[in-house]
Formats: structure tokens, C-alpha cells, sequence
């Protein structure tokens, strides 16, 4: 369903007709600017679902009755839109967002993969303030988190007898919250990262201690980090969701040049991107590390890719950008977390050598601050994908840190309880037997998984 509304900028007097693509979304943000001024008008709307109705709010312009509107521009809160123009040029649009994007999905269940996914950030959201809770109070090691989390999650695997269960239970919000919707692949295939508890022990209590004797590294410090870029995601989650869109549609099936996104402009999520930047180029220290391990059997064992790099002490000197070259697709733990990164548009936002047309979402900036007069531009679209998926290979190597904060706590003697009680287990489970970890399922379906 499409509705139209007309509102009229409020410093030049032009009018625009805003096409709305009407969506699952209860709410979303809506980010356009006026074709003729550059005057912001961003805005929200709230869509009736059980009741029918929109509520509309717009800064720097008035809702008007239907007139002649000099500009068009599509909003959708669920994919990308064709970019705004003059009603000459877009009068003709009749093929809606949906209808686009329904014709470019990966496969005939992407469109329900990917709604599922959106209600699940969406839920997410809902239960934030609870989640972030319980990841506060576990980094103050607080009494009472054990309190906070048998309020959110309930049976036994949420008993939290000893630190390992606790350290799981926090990180159901993680497996729940974030990897459902946005790293299925992690949940898809558990023997990926738990193999990084098979590797070479000698060589990865060194990584463990490596870390935990460099401030900024400890695995308490790394895990901060990740907590503060989730609660940065969850603020901004709605306007990245038509970026998102395009992980569901099939390869080169967009023209970032004439679609765009309305849930956001560039300083809505410019932060965001510099943030997830930066705590991403501290994290890679560990998938580094572990590539190290797996193809050179020595956390030291540098791949050769920079002049006097032979170290992971050499390593943490280098520049963010420089750290972002060890991250290839060739070796398995930087290949999993599929990175999109833009180093000299990082290194532009950071001089302040970025300009931004909001009509035509183009950014433009200088990739070397020595040479001025080269520019170089990215689409916001681009952009935010990047986001996108720096966030998501943050999510990936959050699943390795957990592994190493299981094995920090082995190799200081803390056996997980449930393992010691494994030990006890009548050493032939039927399949249809129940589970003697007291779950109440079946074997087959708890701790007998393949």
C-alpha cells in the first residue's frame, strides 16, 4: 500500500509529495531534504497496524492539502527508495518499493528471512534497556546479575552456578538478541567457533595472556568495547535497515547512483560508522591471532603483509588502517566476518574533508589530505552497507572472544560444573531418553545434538 502526503518547506515554499511505501515497520525515521533549498526535512511516521492510520511529523515544514508538488520523493522503512526528483521526472513512478525489491531477492524465501530477521532487531529493541542491564551489571561483576538474568531467561542453562554459566547466560543476549538476526551463519554452524577451543593450548593461553598483559586488550576491556557498540547499533538499527535489505537481494541488483535510502542521512549515522570503525580495529588483534595459530602454529607467526610487522606486538602498533590489511578473505577467521571497510573515507570524516549532498546522497571526500585536489565518492547507500557489515564481522569476532573468555577460565582451574557432571553420565544415551542435564528434553535435541 502506498499513501501520499504534500508538506511545503518552510524556508523556500516548495512543495514536495512524500510517497510513502507503507510497511511492517510500526515506526521509522524518515530522512529527505527539500529538492530546491537543501533544507532538512527529516521526520518520522507511525503506521497503524492493528488500526488503521499514519501520523506524520516533519521539521522544517507544513503538512498541506493535496497541490501541485515540484518534488517527489519515495520513503520506504524497510528497503532502499528511488532517489527524489522532480515531479516531471517521477510523476510516472508506479512500482513500489516492494515490488522492486520482491524481484531482486536472493531466493523465494528471502523476503520472509528478512522480515523475520527485522522483527527480531525489533524485538531486540524492545527488551534493550532489560539487556543492558544484565551486560552492565557483568562487567561490574555485580551481585546482582544473576538476579537480572533469571528475570529475562528462564531453565538450565541459566542456573548460573559457577562463572562459566554465567558467562553463557550473558551471552544468550548476543545468540538471542543480535546473532538471530544479523550472523545466522554463527548459529547455523557451532563447530566453526567451537573449534577455536580445539586449537593449540599452549598457543592460545599465550594469546590469552598476550592480551591481558596490554591495556586496552584485556579480554574484559575487548568485551566492553563490543557491550558499547551494541547499544550505539540498537539507537541507530532503524536507519540501516534498507541497508540491510540488500544482503537479501541478489548481487548488483541496485543502482546506488538512483536508489537511495529515506531512514537516514549522513550525520545520522556518521558516528555510528566511526565508532564501529575504530573498536573494529582493535578487535581484529584476536581473528589475526588466530589465523596465526591455525596456518603459521604461533600466535607470533605475522603473514607477511607489512614491512616490520613480524609480531602481534608489532601488530597493535600499527595504524587502524594498517590493521585492516591482515584482514583477508584467504585465511579462515578474517574471511568469516565478510568486512566492508573504507579506510581513506574514514580517515576524510576524520579531517573533516567530507562534504555531503543530501538530494543526490552523495558523499564526497578527499582520500589523501597531502593531494587536495583529488576527491574521490561514495553513495550514503554504500555507506551505510559498510556500516552494516563492519557491525556484523564485530558480531563474529565477539563469538571468538566468548570462546577465549570460556578458556581464560579453564586455564584458571574453574572446570565448568556442567562439564564435571558430564563425567558422571551413563555412557550410553538413548536418543529418545531424557537429557540428563535436566533440561527436560529429549537427548537428541539438548546436549545428543550432532
Amino acid at each position: 500500500m502506498v499513501f501520499n502526503t504534500f508538506i511545503k518547506c518552510q524556508v523556500c515554499g516548495s512543495i514536495t509529495r512524500v510517497r510513502l511505501q507503507v510497511g511492517w515497520q510500526e515506526e521509522h525515521p524518515i530522512e529527505v531534504a527539500c529538492g530546491k533549498c537543501g533544507t532538512s526535512l527529516s521526520g518520522s511516521v507511525k503506521i497503524g497496524q492493528e488500526h488503521p492510520g499514519l501520523n506524520f511529523s516533519f521539521d522544517n515544514a507544513d503538512d498541506v492539502q493535496d497541490e501541485d508538488a515540484d518534488y517527489i520523493v519515495e520513503c520506504s522503512g524497510e528497503f532502499p527508495t528511488v532517489k527524489q526528483g522532480k515531479t516531471a521526472e517521477l510523476d510516472g513512478l508506479v512500482i513500489t518499493p516492494f515490488i522492486r525489491y520482491m524481484n531482486c531477492m536472493r531466493t523465494d524465501d528471502s523476503y520472509e528471512e528478512f522480515g523475520q530477521d527485522v522483527s527480531r532487531l525489533n524485538a531486540t529493541a524492545q527488551k534493550w534497556k532489560s539487556y543492558k542491564r544484565i551486560l552492565t551489571l557483568a562487567q561490574n561483576n555485580s551481585e546482582y546479575l544473576t538476579q537480572e538474568i533469571q528475570k529475562e531467561f528462564s531453565g538450565q542453562f541459566f542456573q548460573c552456578r559457577d562463572e562459566s554459566e554465567t558467562l553463557r547466560a550473558v551471552h544468550m543476549i548476543e545468540v538471542h538478541g543480535l546473532y538471530s538476526s544479523l550472523r545466522k551463519d554463527i548459529l547455523n554452524d557451532l563447530s566453526f567457533s567451537a573449534g577455536v577451543m580445539k586449537m593449540d593450548s599452549a598457543q592460545m593461553k599465550s594469546l590469552i595472556d598476550f592480551l591481558n598483559s596490554h591495556d586496552g586488550f584485556h579480554l574484559e576491556e575487548l568485551q566492553e568495547l563490543i557491550y558499547k557498540v551494541y547499544d550505539e547499533f540498537m539507537a541507530v538499527y532503524q536507519r540501516l535497515i534498507p541497508a540491510l535489505a540488500l544482503q537479501y537481494c541478489i548481487d548488483n541488483s541496485f543502482d546506488f547512483e538512483h536508489e537511495g535510502s529515506t531512514t537516514s542521512n549522513f550525520d545520522s549515522v556518521k558516528q555510528f560508522y566511526m565508532d564501529v570503525y575504530e573498536s573494529l580495529g582493535n578487535l581484529m588483534i584476536i581473528p589475526v591471532a588466530l589465523n596465526n595459530i591455525k596456518y603459521r602454529s604461533d600466535i607470533n607467526a605475522m603473514n607477511p603483509i607489512e614491512k616490520n610487522v613480524n609480531s602481534l606486538e608489532d601488530y597493535i602498533k600499527l595504524t587502524k588502517a594498517s590493521r585492516y590489511h591482515f584482514c583477508l578473505d584467504s585465511e579462515v577467521y578474517t574471511g568469516f566476518l565478510k568486512i566492508l571497510v573504507n579506510a581513506k573515507l574514514r580517515n576524510a570524516i576524520g579531517h573533516n574533508d567530507v562534504e555531503y549532498n543530501s538530494v543526490d546522497q552523495l558523499i564526497t571526500y578527499i582520500p589523501n589530505p597531502k593531494d587536495r585536489t583529488k576527491k574521490k565518492t561514495e553513495y550514503l547507500l554504500q555507506f551505510e552497507n559498510e556500516s552494516m557489515h563492519m557491525f556484523q564481522g564485530i558480531l563474529g569476532i565477539s563469538e571468538y572472544l566468548y570462546r577465549l573468555r570460556e578458556l581464560a577460565l579453564m586455564y584458571d582451574g574453574k572446570i565448568p560444573l556442567m562439564v564435571q557432571e558430564r563425567a558422571n553420565w551413563p555412557k550410553k544415551i538413548e536418543r529418545n531418553e531424557p537429557c540428563p542435564c535436566g533440561s527436560g528434553k529429549k537427548y537428541k535435541f539438548c546436549h545428543g545434538k550432532p
